[in-house]
């Protein structure tokens, strides 16, 4: 059993002594500023954080060993991340990396990892995570200071809350956040809702300990919780909704339960029913995501996320890669050769969950140490008794641990502002006093890491603010714009001497070759070159066929058959989005070219869908060698459905040869219900109305016609008719009598009297057909239908308009 430690805080290293308020307010600070810089997500952001903490290093650098086991894993998990530079020859080579090489010529350096620069960027990062761990676990804290620290935190958190929701309704942001809805500095909106959900737990302690000492801050603490599940649900994500009340009922039954009270149990569920009960009540559509009422369940079933087709294609890429996994920083030009479940236009920056992206760059080992680490911080946090903070550390390790499942589907821990944020609650959840060692190796060693990250950091900011070409991810990245202004401004040297620069530091960018080759071909090298880079560009983003169209609007003027060879590609790609991107390329084609005519025709053979956009922008000339070409390789339409089919013997019928058409609905009687209005159109041109009006009856739709009434005299309807025109069932009740009686002229004259005013219903154009029909007058028969046809779709259109208003309200 550890010793018991006062409230007022021996720190069991000596004796005890306040720690200075700009420590308090600089470690507390530090993760809060990650989080307010965009979650430090940006190099110049990072850079920031990194600097700061390396000058904290130096300042205060730890002075207590965390001891022999918890150095090793450490120091192992630094070295396991580092394997990455070890030559590539000492594991087995991936079959991606020899593609690169030997299929596509991309020189790729010795060592494991194809861009050691972007893995020594990335290893910097894990250093500095490991030097903060380090830093907040050994602080020599007397349990006020602990304290301290976590109010400052849960206080700054709560301020970013506000601020965002202020922001929210001003509809403004800070250049620096780059959220898509509009909400949270984090460009992910669930790792926004991470740092909230674990800022709400410690501020529950807060709260708790106000009630407990007899003051009135419990008020602020109210209102701060509020503001925090408030920015919790207007944020949108799921996460931050289980992270509070998961966290808050851990945190509550913990603190229940200790008291063994009946009372202080129904109290603790009380408070968290009531808190359950507030986020169905005001959750909004965050709840509804949920989808606790039972709708589209399907969709919301994780089988059915497209997260678990992330982690499918994730699995394969660890399954190939070498035990050391493929180096830091690494994953989203590799995973990109990958992606087959979870194939798409977009481009996957991270597996979605921290532990798998861990897992396929640094390997097993890194992930085991993480796990064992971690299981040594949480023995080393017990006993939670009284007067050791132990309301308060357990808050912090509930955030602490839920961070981690957490990052099972999630990558908050691949991000500078939740990653700080959670080391920082692991570090104070620990138990005070802390039974470690001095060291007098420890602060030089750390003083000497602190020169290390101020340096890299400055450099990152420097870099970002100057787009000065620092080796690594950021310098590639200064490469690239200045290697497409460069093209943008007609400096094609420029540009070709920029982008192999570029990919000296990260070979594996598809962005740097396919710039070079827009450039090769300005330059007018031989087109070898710039299709070589091409087909790199291609190689390394297998998926967007943006990629691919581009490429092709490059090639047509100076090679349009490789023009047609891209955008071949890019249709592969295009997948539901097929059509559109072809009515697009027919749209872009010169017409003139009859290569690029061809080789779009090409396109559409065998696929009906895009053989009817094809067809669609034929002149009548080109038309017929298309249709023909079409039919010899499938003179039976087999494989299309009757919409298709119906599509395809229209257009024929309407911009085809009608003779070559009408010859071949002979050939194929089964075609006639799918072409008859064609056909029907095509025997009128040639004066045979009887064939089309027969065509129009046979299969053409018939209307609704009013019942006929025949207790009415005719000299009664004749006078109802004479009245106006608006009499339609006096009409066609005098209509019907009349023709039964033999008296067709007498019948035209009633229909006449209503077809002559614009409103009359359709079906009287239709009985005036038919009469002219019944006359042998097939000429005006059918005239008459096609003035029904036309009339009746006029009315459909214009009751459809009077319905859509009605609807919307």
């Amino acid at each position: 059993m550890r010793p018991h430690a006062s409230s007022s805080g021996a720190t069991g290293h000596g004796e005890a002594r306040d720690t200075p308020a700009w420590k308090n307010l600089a470690v507390a600070g530090l993760p809060v500023l990650a989080c307010f810089l965009g979650g430090a997500t940006e190099k110049w952001a990072e850079g920031a954080i990194v600097a700061l903490l390396g000058l904290l290093l130096l300042v205060n650098p730890p002075r207590f060993s965390l001891g022999w086991m918890l150095n090793a894993i450490c120091l192992g998990l630094a070295a396991s991340a580092a394997l990455a530079f070890l030559p590539a020859r000492f594991v087995r080579t991936p079959a991606w990396r020899t593609a690169l090489t030997d299929d596509f010529g991309i020189a790729l350096p010795a060592s494991i990892t194809p861009q050691p620069w972007i893995t020594l960027g990335a290893f910097l990062s894990l250093i500095a995570g490991l030097c903060w761990l380090y830093y907040v676990a050994t602080q020599e804290l007397e349990l006020r200071a602990v304290r301290r620290q976590l109010r400052f935190f849960a206080g700054g958190i709560v301020l970013l809350a506000g601020i965002c929701i202020l922001l929210k309704w001003a509809h403004a942001a800070p250049q620096f956040w780059h959220n898509q809805r509009g909400f949270g500095p984090f460009p992910n909106r669930n790792q926004t809702a991470n740092v909230l959900g674990l800022a709400a737990i410690v501020v529950l302690a807060c709260g708790q300990d106000s009630i407990r000492r007899n003051t009135k801050a419990w008020i602020f603490w109210l209102l701060a919780f509020g503001i925090v599940v408030s920015a919790i649900v207007l944020n949108f994500s799921r996460a931050g909704v289980l992270i509070v009340v998961i966290g808050s009922a851990l945190w509550i039954a913990g603190f229940a339960f200790r008291k063994g009270s009946a009372s202080v149990v129904a109290v603790g569920l009380s408070l968290l029913l009531l808190l359950v009960s507030a986020m169905l009540l005001f959750g909004g559509q965050t709840v509804d995501r949920f989808h606790l009422r039972g709708d589209d369940v399907d969709n919301f079933g994780l089988s059915g996320d497209f997260r678990w087709l992330i982690f499918r294609d994730a699995m394969e890429l660890i399954r190939v890669s070498p035990l050391t996994g493929i180096g830091l920083g690494n994953f989203e030009p590799v995973f990109a050769i990958f992606r087959d479940a979870s194939a798409g236009n977009t481009r996957a920056l991270h597996p979605e969950s921290d532990w798998l992206w861990l897992l396929s760059e640094a390997g097993w080992l890194s992930v085991l140490l993480v796990l064992v680490g971690l299981g040594v911080f949480v023995w080393r946090v017990f006993p939670l008794q009284e007067g050791t903070n132990q309301r308060f550390r357990r808050a912090a390790l509930i955030g602490a641990l839920l961070f981690a499942v957490h990052g099972v589907f999630d990558v908050s821990g691949h991000r500078v502002g939740t990653v700080f944020s959670a080391i920082f609650l692991l570090g104070l959840s620990l138990f005070r006093p802390l039974p470690l060692p001095r060291n007098a190796a420890i602060p030089w060693a750390f003083r000497s890491l602190g020169i290390v990250l101020l340096v890299a950091g400055s450099s990152w900011m420097w870099a970002a603010h100057s787009s000065f070409f620092l080796p690594g991810g950021l310098g590639a990245e200064n490469a690239i714009q200045a290697a497409t202004l460069a093209n943008r401004s007609r400096n094609f040297a420029e540009a070709v001497r920029t982008s192999t620069r570029a990919a000296d530091w990260a070979p594996l960018d598809w962005q740097i070759y396919f710039l070079r080759a827009v450039a090769r071909i300005a330059l007018r090298e031989p087109a070898e070159n710039a299709l070589s880079d091409f087909r790199r560009a291609r190689f390394l983003e297998p998926n967007s066929y943006e990629l691919p169209l581009e490429e092709g609007k490059i090639w047509i003027q100076t090679h349009p058959m490789l023009a047609i060879t891209a955008w071949r590609e890019a249709l592969r790609r295009a997948g539901p989005e097929q059509n559109s991107l072809y009515s697009y390329l027919l749209s872009i084609a010169p017409l003139t070219n009859p290569e690029v005519d061809r080789g779009l025709g090409t396109f559409a053979l065998g696929k009906p869908d895009l053989m009817l956009v094809y067809l669609g922008r034929l002149s009548p000339e080109n038309f017929e060698a298309a249709i023909a070409r079409f039919l010899a390789q499938n003179p039976n339409l087999n494989g299309l459905t009757t919409a298709e089919k119906t599509r395809l013997l229209t257009v024929w019928g309407e911009r085809g040869n009608r003779k070559t058409f009408a010859a071949a609905i002979d050939a194929h009687p089964d075609w006639l219900p799918l072409a008859w209005r064609s056909m029907a159109e095509y025997r009128a041109s040639t004066g045979d109305f009887r064939a089309a009006f027969e065509l129009a009856r046979r299969f053409g739709k018939s209307p609704a016609l009013p019942p006929s009434s025949d207790d009415v005299p005719v000299e009664e309807l004749r006078r109802s008719v004479a009245t106006g025109t608006n009499n339609y069932a006096a009409g066609f009740a005098l209509y019907s009598l009349q023709m039964r009686n033999g008296q067709s002229d007498d019948a035209l004259n009633t229909i006449r009297h209503f077809t002559d005013a614009k409103e009359c219903p359709a079906y009287f154009h239709y009985l005036a057909a038919e009469c002219w029909a019944a006359k042998g007058d097939w000429a005006r028969g059918w005239k008459a239908r096609l003035a029904y046809e036309a009339a009746a779709q006029r009315q459909a259109i214009e009751q459809l308009e009077r319905v859509t208003p009605l609807t919307r309200k």
